[in-house]
Order: structure tokens, then C-alpha cells, then sequence
């Protein structure tokens, strides 16, 4: 969502991407679920730090070299598309007057608000190199959360200011109300959820 304006007709290839990623992504995790519990007993993959690496030493028979580099590449693929989504997040808030100008300077080469990827690179490595790495996962779990707590409640709002107005803005009328409620509800209960962590 936060890279809307570099989609290409992005009415119709955002709402399909991101349908599409979260069915295969759902499919992947219970074909990946479903394989573990088949290869290894549940309470041997509860008490080991890297369950999928001995899944694969156990289905495979060798070193889990192959599976640990797949799972720094995540890592790192991860931390990219975190980078791009709250440079994002800095630009748009540049763009709206809420953060200095500079932050919404877009780069004439690579055509990307530089100034905004930079800093959000330069915070994630410092809470990388400070936070235990659990904290930094749950960390990250709750600021992306909010964000989507932040998102669904400005849409509820939209949508209860729209039966104020005969023209409501374009593509929101078409959301029914419950959606955002939804999206307020589930998010708030996840962020309630990690309450205990911190609480420790």
C-alpha cells in the first residue's frame, strides 16, 4: 500500500497483489506446517532454536547449510521490504506537512525519497546492533501494527464523514463499514496481545 503510487494501474494490481500474496503466503505456511509435523514430532520441533533446519537435515539427510542461507536471505528480504515501507511511510508524512520537507525529496536518478530510505536504514541498523534480536522482531510486529490500526481508523473516519458529503472521496464509498471495524478490532487485538512481553 505504502508504494501505491509506483504501481502500475494500481486500482486493479494492488488489491490483486495483495490477495494473491496473502493466499500463497497462507498456503506456503500450512504446506510448510503440515511437512514439519509429518517429518519431525511436534515436541521435538517445540524444544529446538532452528525447527526448519532440522526438518530439513531430517527429510534430507544432510547439512542444513541450504536451509540456514535461505533463511538469511528472508532475513535480509525482509529488512528490505521494511525499509520501503516506512521510507514510505516518512515521505507521505513529509508530503503532508507532518515531518520536515526534506524527508519528501525524491531522488532524480532512482526516482525514490532517498533522504527518507537512508534514515530508516541507518534506525534499523543502530535498533539491530542495541535490541536482542526477539525485542527487535517484536518490536517491528508492533509499529506495523499500529500502522494498520492507524490506516483502518482514518478509513472508519473517511467512511462516517462520507454520509456528510453527496461525493465522497474516490474508491472509499465502495468499502463497506464493517471493514475498517474489522481492521480496528484485529489489529487492536494483536497489538493487546504482546502487552505481557513487554510487561516482563
Amino acid at each position: 500500500v505504502n508504494v501505491a503510487e509506483e504501481v502500475k494501474n494500481p486500482t486493479r494490481n494492488l488489491p490483486l497483489a495483495i490477495i494473491l500474496s496473502l493466499l500463497i503466503s497462507a498456503l506456503l505456511y500450512i504446506a510448510i506446517s503440515v511437512v514439519a509435523i509429518a517429518t519431525v514430532p511436534p515436541v521435538e520441533l517445540a524444544g529446538n532454536p532452528a525447527p526448519l533446519a532440522l526438518v530439513y537435515e531430517r527429510a534430507i539427510g544432510e547439512s542444513p547449510s541450504f536451509i540456514i542461507m535461505v533463511s538469511i536471505a528472508a532475513i535480509i528480504n525482509g529488512t528490505l521490504i521494511m525499509m520501503i515501507m516506512s521510507s514510505r511511510i516518512l515521505y507521505g508524512m513529509s508530503r503532508q506537512r507532518w515531518l520536515p520537507s526534506q524527508l519528501s525529496r525524491v531522488n532524480a536518478t532512482t526516482r525514490t525519497p532517498l533522504l527518507s530510505t537512508v534514515l530508516i536504514a541507518l534506525l534499523i541498523l543502530i535498533f539491530t546492533l542495541w535490541l536482542p534480536v526477539a525485542t527487535l522482531a517484536v518490536t517491528t510486529s508492533l509499529f506495523t501494527l499500529i500502522v494498520f490500526f492507524s490506516i483502518n481508523l482514518s478509513l472508519l473516519v473517511i467512511k462516517l464523514r462520507e454520509r456528510q458529503h453527496d461525493s465522497p472521496p474516490e474508491g472509499i464509498r465502495c468499502y463497506p463499514l464493517w471493514i475498517p471495524v474489522a481492521g480496528i478490532l484485529s489489529s487492536a487485538t494483536f497489538i493487546l496481545s504482546q502487552i505481557d512481553y513487554w510487561l516482563r
